[in-house]
């Protein structure tokens, strides 16, 4: 915040403002600014232009420091990492499993012999045990320590400390007794740590929300919630430069115990994170599991903290590749319908009989036959409108975009598909024309976005109980199977590689290129015709 000033013997206002820590060695001293007016207003309405100014000169010092890293660190930066490795680090190191006597006995006498160690190392000056942590923090605050020098040689040292009053924690818990770090360092953050931690990671989050959440769906900013909540509990007031790759490694630990349903268990409320965990280990609760860890969490910190990095936070991301083991193969995640159970369920109503206009029930006959026949998403399909489906080359085709509300799930799901020959056969262009001469603009009354973003996710839930209440087995069977079906039935067609990924609308791995440009429609209609299912009959809704 900026604020105003008169100097001594000047009747003009004037901004001060120190420099953020992180830059305070290049730019030195502090920002200093007249707004070369005398009434306060007319000051304060040139703050924004003052504040534009500030930003710009530390923009440009943090791109020297980026461009040449540190090679010195402050004592109070050294105190902070240390005070913070300390915080950090006591949750895990500190034994809270029931164990039985002998085992507690081990542990204490163990434990009480390591701090013995821990004290005469630091009583001799031998931070050996911290030599590489040391390291470690410096590299992912951007800092270049030499090996011999006054910088390196403070952090270690307090580090050192830092490790004794984990071990002073450790035996005090196997003891019973209540403890508070000896080691006042500790326990307190030095004056200018506290006051100028460099970009927060408070200030990431309102940053990354800012720039992003305008193309959010609901259900990404619901997903949202859980991931930020997380990082503020486990980084509070930490600039976003301190937090090192074995924090993040410690953020993947405590995800790995993190209960379910977090937000909504009336036995955590009010509770931070790390608390959540404590209890949820007392009593017995379920935990996620990784893919939601993967999927839910990790893909999203590392998206937030790779923005750091490109925005120049940060020169590298703690988070980078971070996953745990998922012992669930993702094609066993899903299972597609069996030719069997598609004709069961293509033979049942609606599609008892060939479509007409008294047939109602829009949504649900035709969604499920665009997802099986085009491998779309039940947003997708649902959400299409009627200028959605018109003709190329004098081939039907579908547009597959987005608009106002409703989103893609990725940029290569935006495609132009022609239309297959089958959904022609079973009267869809006409059902298509009756949409249009009403006047209609969704083809489907369901194509509305609710609340959460999302499109059609009433008529799915419908069709998956429908699913069930057939008696139909599988993994998860539902409206997404038909996308599995899709895939499949590609593979069968024994299609080029680029023409496979045309019509799946997936880009090539390994690189942001959606393919599908340079393919005539024409040709794509000649490879969507060679995709079919051969234990699915449909001739008995064929238009007549």
């Amino acid at each position: 915040m900026f604020k105003l000033s008169r100097r001594k013997g000047s009747a003009k206002w004037q901004v001060r403002k120190r420099w953020p820590s992180d830059v305070a060695a290049i730019l030195k001293g502090e920002f200093n600014a007249s707004t070369g007016e005398e009434d306060r207003k007319q000051a304060q309405e040139r703050l924004p232009l003052i504040a534009a100014e500030y930003e710009r000169r530390v923009r440009e010092a943090r791109d020297g420091v980026s461009a040449a890293p540190r090679s010195e660190l402050s004592e109070a930066e050294a105190h902070r990492m240390a005070a913070e490795f300390y915080r950090n680090t006591l949750p895990a190191f500190v034994v809270r499993r029931q164990v039985e006597m002998l085992e507690h006995r081990e542990l204490l006498s163990t434990t009480r012999e390591r701090l013995a160690t821990a004290r005469a190392s630091l009583g001799r000056n031998d931070y050996t045990p911290v030599y590489p942590l040391a390291r470690t923090m410096a590299r992912q605050a951007g800092i270049e320590l030499a090996d011999e020098g006054p910088s390196a040689d403070y952090l270690r040292r307090m580090l050192m400390r830092a490790f004794v009053e984990l071990h002073e924690a450790a035996v005090a818990h196997l003891e019973g007794v209540e403890y508070s770090p000896r080691d006042t360092a500790m326990r307190d953050l030095p004056e200018a740590a506290r006051e100028e931690p460099g970009k927060t990671l408070e200030a990431l989050l309102e940053a990354y929300e800012k720039e992003k959440a305008p193309g959010w769906s609901g259900s990404s900013k619901k997903a949202a919630v859980p991931v930020f909540r997380l990082l503020r509990d486990v980084f509070p007031g930490r600039a976003v430069a301190s937090i090192s790759r074995e924090e993040a490694r410690g953020v993947v630990t405590l995800l790995e115990s993190l209960p379910t349903n977090l937000g909504k268990r009336k036995e955590l409320k009010g509770l931070t994170v790390l608390q959540a965990v404590e209890k949820g280990k007392m009593l017995n609760l379920p935990i996620i599991q990784p893919k939601t860890i993967n999927d839910g969490y990790l893909i999203h910190i590392a998206a937030i903290f790779n923005w750091a990095v490109r925005e120049q936070w940060i020169p590298s991301s703690p988070f980078g590749s971070l996953s745990v083991f998922d012992p669930v193969d993702d094609a066993e995640r899903r299972d597609p319908f069996s030719g069997e159970q598609l004709q069961t369920l293509f033979s049942a109503s609606p599609w008892d009989r060939p479509w007409s206009a008294d047939l109602g029930r829009l949504g649900d006959y035709w969604v499920p036959l665009l997802c099986l026949f085009h491998g779309l998403r039940n947003g997708e399909a649902v959400g299409l409108r009627v200028e959605d489906v018109g003709s190329d080359a004098d081939t039907p085709v579908l547009h597959i975009r987005a608009y106002g509300e409703k989103r893609l799930k990725t940029k290569e799901a935006r495609a132009t598909l022609p239309l297959h020959p089958e959904l022609a056969r079973l009267g869809f262009l006409t059902f298509v024309e009756t949409r249009r001469s009403a006047g209609e603009m969704l083809l489907f009354p369901e194509g509305v976005v609710n609340g959460r973003g999302q499109v059609g996710a009433k008529l799915a839930r419908e069709f998956r109980d429908r699913v069930k209440a057939m008696g139909l087995e599988g993994r998860k069977l539902g409206m997404h199977s038909f996308r599995h079906c899709y895939e499949d039935a590609l593979a069968r067609a024994e299609l080029p590689d680029r023409t496979r990924r045309a019509l799946a609308r997936r880009a090539e791995v390994g690189s942001g290129r959606v393919y599908g440009s340079g393919i005539s429609i024409r040709q794509l209609a000649a490879s969507a015709a060679k995709i079919d299912y051969p234990r699915l009959d449909l001739s008995h809704l064929y238009a007549r």
